[in-house]
């Protein structure tokens, strides 16, 4: 039972999928704590002009760093993995947004 549970979670797309979604969920959490009494896209649109959204955003990242290290010792290598594809996914953008 123990195996078919770690096959069923040792997979790419779980970890890119916790991974993708976990940072997206922490800057909204930050929105909603801090900056609710505002307009969401306001907020993304001051954030942007402030040049603080990019920093925000790879702030929000660095939780992935639990979750790979959860995954490591788990031994979900697959979901590790995919945790650390879609931390470079979202840095490879913060990269690209950056030079534009």
């Amino acid at each position: 039972m123990a195996r078919s549970i770690q096959t069923r979670f040792d997979r790419i797309l779980t970890g890119w999928t916790i991974g993708a979604i976990f940072p997206l969920l922490i800057f909204l959490i930050t929105y909603e704590i801090k900056y609710s009494e505002m307009d969401f896209l306001n907020f993304v649109r001051n954030m942007w002009q402030m040049k603080i959204f990019l920093k925000l955003l790879s702030l929000c990242v660095f939780p992935n760093l639990a979750f790979f290290f959860i995954f490591y010792h788990l031994k979900y290598d697959m979901a590790a993995r995919g945790v650390i594809m879609a931390t470079f996914i979202y840095a490879f953008l913060v990269l690209i947004a950056k030079l534009i």
